[in-house]
């Protein structure tokens, strides 16, 4: 295997932090709404899931700025061309979650009037407050993550199956290693 197998290391660093990122800020998400209001932390951890939230919206623009400046490497030739397309078509719906779960999230908290934050900072708002509208965009960001997480699955089990069921060619977890 060469270098030129493997992603470049700025996108391998920007998979791996993006992917752990959603996947914490998810599961603090289920976390902190389980938590009764007296519960002196509570709201502390929605700042933190609000503040990475946004930290994922910019991280995802920079990733999709590395992509497009990057070379990529070609997937085998004896790859089936359904699973070339199959795997692309996830890539592109694990980018258009990604991004729509934190931006459903801003939105809803913008459309509820509370200030979205970045850590000590104050994001702008885009809306006026609509509490009708903001129980719309809550109802979609409570459902979107599992979308995402589906797509998650999807993603891993194509992994595994290319690394433990095809021809060691199709091995396409150590690109992204």
């Amino acid at each position: 295997m060469s270098n030129s197998d493997k992603y470049p290391v700025l996108m391998r660093l920007m998979h791996w932090t993006v992917g752990l990122l959603i996947l914490g800020i998810i599961g603090a998400g289920w976390y902190m709404v389980g938590l009764e209001d007296n519960v002196s932390y509570k709201y502390d951890i929605y700042h933190l899931h609000k503040s990475f939230g946004v930290l994922v919206i910019f991280l995802l623009f920079a990733r999709l700025v590395i992509r497009w400046a990057s070379t990529i490497p070609k997937l085998p030739d004896s790859m089936p061309t359904y699973q070339k397309k199959l795997g692309t078509l996830v890539h592109w719906l694990l980018y258009l979650f990604m991004f729509l779960v934190p931006v459903s999230g801003y939105l809803m908290s913008d459309a509820a009037g509370r200030k979205v934050p970045l850590f000590n900072l104050v994001m702008p708002s885009f809306l006026d407050k609509n509490p009708e509208l903001a129980g719309r965009l809550h109802d979609i960001h409570v459902i979107i993550p599992y979308v995402l997480l589906g797509i998650v699955v999807l993603h891993i089990l194509a992994t595994i199956k290319h690394r433990y069921f095809d021809k060691p060619e199709h091995d396409v977890l150590h690109r992204m290693l």
